[in-house]
Order: structure tokens, then C-alpha cells, then sequence
């Protein structure tokens, strides 16, 4: 049997090859078959509640709150911190319960559940937002269109990162102010699947282990900088 994959990052992104060369392993070790499924990230959930995905490589561990169906494994990918991002020197953050007070321009990407409800909880209506990118949600905080930004650690710090490959300005610059929520990011399957999950999961905890996981981020995140670098020599 091959089960079928999706994911809700781009292909080409570092993450996206780290979580399909991780599984291709898992699977391996399973004694399944892997195949991955492109598709634009918004349809990725529905496809695997629709069944014509298997299962979502990533996804935070309250998803399946917002989607009971799905079948979350119960060995987490890798821990998911939600943080908040000032631009400058002056920018700060005093603290969840200061926002409505002090009546910041909070923003954050769509999709990310967790954090719409932070916003929704501390910040009034009319000051805060959704913006589709995180590249858009990052220049938008240095142009100051927005005081605070909300989103995942590890895709603004890769944002940062890369920078010669995605045209974010160096100044002013992006800090993280604070860190309001943690957590796990973990695979799901479609409820057919059910089944498989122990021994999936069991596969994942010995590639962590063994040092495999780790191995297969940094050789994503060093081939991503290299595609970067060379992209950035040619223009």
C-alpha cells in the first residue's frame, strides 16, 4: 500500500523537503509505499478529509480540534513555537494583556488558528488582521503598517534566513519580542487510516532517535540556501 501525502508549505520550501524525505522513511520503515501530492496549501486539509489524500505531514496538536475526523500521531514532528516580531528598535511587547490597552496594530497569517484566537482574545476588532504571506506580513511590520506580528518561529526565523533569496529588506530590522504560545507539530491521517498510526508513529520516535530527523532538516535547510545563493549569483 502507498499512502498519499500533502502539506500546507510550499514545494521548494526547506520544511516541506525535510517533512517528505522524513516520511518516504517512516513509510520505508512501515512497510508502505510514499507519495507526495502537490497542491496548493489551503486545499490540503480538505483533500485529506475527502479522502483523496492519506494524510497531512504537518500540522499543530490542536488541529483536531478544528477537525475532529482527522487522526493525529501521537509522536510530534517537532516543537512549534508562536511568537511575536517588532521591526526597529523602538518596537516592543509588554505582554498579551497590554494590547487592547495600548491599542496596537496586531497581525498575523491566515490559517494559523492558534494564533487568530490569541488575536481575537487581546485585540480589538479594528486592530488586527490577516495577511495570506508571511513575507507580506514581515514588510508590512517595517513599512509600520502594523506594530506587532504573529506567526510560527521556525518559518519566520527560515524568512530571515534567506533573505537574499525572498527580497525582505535588512532594515529596519525584525526582532522577536517574545514568545506567546507552545506547542508540538505533529502528522495526520485521514480516519481510514486510523490503523496505521501506532506504527507510524513508532517509526518517527526511531528516526528521531537515531539522529535521522535532525540529519534530514540541516541537509534541507543547507541544499535550500545553495538553490538560494545561486539563484541570488545569476541575477
Amino acid at each position: 500500500m502507498t499512502l498519499k501525502f500533502v502539506f500546507s508549505r510550499p514545494y521548494d520550501n526547506p520544511r516541506t523537503q525535510w517533512l517528505i524525505r522524513l516520511y518516504r522513511e517512516v513509510c520505508a520503515m512501515s512497510g508502505f509505499g510514499f507519495e507526495y501530492i502537490d497542491v496548493p496549501p489551503k486545499r490540503a486539509t480538505a483533500m485529506v478529509l475527502s479522502g483523496q489524500a492519506d494524510g497531512e505531514l504537518g500540522r499543530t496538536f490542536a488541529y483536531q480540534d478544528f477537525f475532529p475526523p482527522l487522526v493525529r500521531l501521537s509522536e510530534p514532528n517537532n516543537v512549534v513555537n508562536f511568537c511575536v516580531y517588532g521591526a526597529g528598535p523602538q518596537a516592543r511587547f509588554a505582554g498579551l494583556g497590554t494590547l487592547r490597552q495600548l491599542k496596537l496594530r496586531c497581525e498575523s497569517r491566515r490559517g494559523i488558528h492558534e494564533l487568530e484566537a490569541v488575536l481575537e482574545t487581546h485585540v480589538d476588532a479594528d486592530n488586527w488582521s490577516l495577511v495570506d504571506d508571511l513575507g507580506q506580513g514581515l514588510r508590512k511590520l517595517q513599512m509600520h503598517r502594523t506594530d506587532l506580528y504573529f506567526d510560527v518561529q521556525e518559518a519566520v526565523e527560515d524568512h530571515l534566513t534567506f533573505r537574499h533569496c525572498n527580497g525582505l529588506p535588512e532594515t529596519p530590522a525584525i526582532r522577536q519580542l517574545g514568545t506567546v504560545a507552545s506547542t508540538t507539530g505533529h502528522c495526520y491521517l485521514n480516519r481510514a487510516h486510523a490503523t496505521h498510526a501506532p506504527k507510524l508513529a513508532a517509526a518517527l520516535t526511531k528516526l528521531k532517535q537515531d539522529g535521522t530527523s535532525a540529519r534530514l532538516l540541516q541537509q534541507c535547510l543547507r541544499e535550500y540556501q545553495q538553490r538560494c545563493l545561486h539563484a541570488a549569483s545569476r541575477l
